[in-house]
């Protein structure tokens, strides 16, 4: 039940008001001055407070700055004679909600209640959503103290204490690291630690937009502008608008598609397929890439306007691999979750598990430890031990040299494994093994002298072998 306090000086008025609410199922307190408002709301609470413009010693206004400051969650109606409807003008430009026309009509007080107390109650949920969202996808979730993830956090921070303009734009993010070391995380962070946080969050997994439909996903058609488009359709770069548009493997982007969001950026506008127009959009754009954004733009398949428009702040998250202790922090976090989102009693990570763990290299990164401990937590007894760390299936079987007696060890257990980097410590080896003689060293890896002279010339060894190559 809300409550509702009425200020006003005229008794009867103020009665009369105080039992028409309290006939509408309110909670009505009448006074008749702003200094015994002010005392009331020492001791009490108010959802809605209907304040008189011209009240004695206090004026209406004096009160309401007392209220928006002390009070900033009351809802706050001024009632006016005819002849004060300026002075209301400024008391709502001074925090006001509403106001009300002496003699007061009881069927628009009625409606200006309901109306305004509803809209505190949205106000309020909005709000109560936002901080659950805030403490949800916030900093503080970001788990792990390694140095990269704590200078990752502090642009974070940066970002969030932006003072930008309404008409403004924050500057481009983009996010790089491998796949599951938490770019998404941190989109979400700078989204939310940020002053867009109210408004809309969007995510686009670019890879799994069909390239027929990535334009129109992107900024929207209108009727009959394609295939089947029996209605017009808003883009995501405007349903972000006042948000955030989180561009999740922007690298998967046809070249063309990557022109039009480095025209969105340049001009704030988008132009929907089939319009006439453009649309003006005040969009925050995050993107991230799992692969080094400068290869690609060297490969030709990536625009290197665009990149340079898009790492104005870069973040550069590191594999689980490199981070050293974070790891069992990581391990250790997650078992918690898991452990409290399944109702069982916390259980620690045993000494065999927490080495075998350190061994393994973790290709997948903070994604895979979370799956892994999770299917640990499911499946385990009291204690989490060593069986659930897939280091047993990470291809750790020697690949036969044939000819040679021996076997080659491979230990895909700490990560991949660059094909080019073992070729290139093959041909330094043998080149090692045989005093920098081209023709032996071809031969021990059963190669063609003119094929090892190419690979020598591809790893840079010009220059660095043995003239006698025969």
């Amino acid at each position: 039940m809300a409550t509702i306090l009425i200020v006003e000086d005229e008794r009867l008025l103020g009665e009369s008001l105080r039992a028409s609410l309290e006939d509408e199922g309110y909670q009505a307190y009448w006074v008749s001055s702003g200094e015994d408002a002010v005392d009331w709301l020492k001791d009490h609470q108010a959802d809605l407070a209907l304040l008189d413009c011209r009240l004695p010693s206090m004026s209406g206004l004096e009160l309401l700055e007392e209220v928006s400051a002390s009070h900033p969650d009351i809802v706050t109606v001024m009632m006016t004679a005819n002849a004060d409807v300026q002075m209301a003008i400024r008391a709502m430009r001074g925090g006001a909600s509403d106001f009300l026309i002496k003699p007061v009509d009881l069927g628009a007080l009625s409606e200006v209640a309901r109306k305004n107390l509803h809209h505190r109650r949205m106000t309020q949920t909005l709000k109560h959503e936002q901080k659950t969202r805030t403490q949800e996808f916030g900093l503080h979730q970001i788990v792990g103290a390694c140095a990269e993830i704590e200078k990752a956090k502090a642009m974070v921070r940066r970002l969030a204490t932006l003072h930008v303009g309404e008409t403004d734009r924050p500057p481009n993010v983009l996010i790089t690291g491998e796949t599951g070391t938490g770019k998404d995380v941190f989109a979400r962070a700078i989204h939310f630690e940020g002053r867009r946080r109210e408004g809309p969050f969007i995510h686009v997994n670019c890879a799994a937009l069909p390239e027929t439909l990535v334009e129109s996903e992107l900024f929207g058609h209108v009727k009959g502008a394609i295939t089947d488009a029996r209605a017009s359709k808003r883009g995501l770069f405007e349903v972000a608008d006042h948000g955030t548009l989180f561009l999740d493997e922007i690298g998967a982007l046809p070249l063309g598609s990557q022109s039009k969001v480095l025209t969105a950026i340049e001009t704030g506008a988008i132009r929907p397929v089939g319009a006439a127009e453009e649309i003006r959009v005040n969009t925050h754009l995050v993107a991230a890439m799992n692969q080094n954004p400068a290869d690609w733009v060297g490969q030709g398949r990536f625009r290197q306007d665009l990149y340079h428009r898009l790492r104005v702040v870069h973040l550069d998250l590191p594999p689980l691999r490199d981070r050293g202790t974070d790891l069992m922090t990581l391990a250790e976090h997650f078992a918690r979750v898991y452990c409290r989102k399944f109702s069982m009693p916390v259980k620690k990570i045993s000494r065999a598990a927490r080495e075998a763990m350190r061994r393994y290299g973790w290709p997948g990164n903070v994604r895979e430890l979370s799956h892994c401990i999770e299917s640990a937590v499911l499946l385990s007894g009291d204690m989490l031990d060593a069986e659930f760390v897939p280091e047993s299936r990470a291809g750790g079987r020697p690949i036969d040299a044939g000819k040679s007696e021996g076997a080659i060890p491979v230990d895909f257990s700490r990560g991949p494994i660059p094909l080019e980097r073992v070729e290139r410590e093959l041909i330094t080896r043998a080149m090692e093994a045989t005093d920098n003689n081209v023709s032996r060293a071809a031969m021990l890896l059963d190669l063609s002298r003119d094929t090892m002279r190419y690979r020598l010339e591809k790893y840079g060894f010009n220059g660095k072998h043995n003239g006698t190559t025969t």
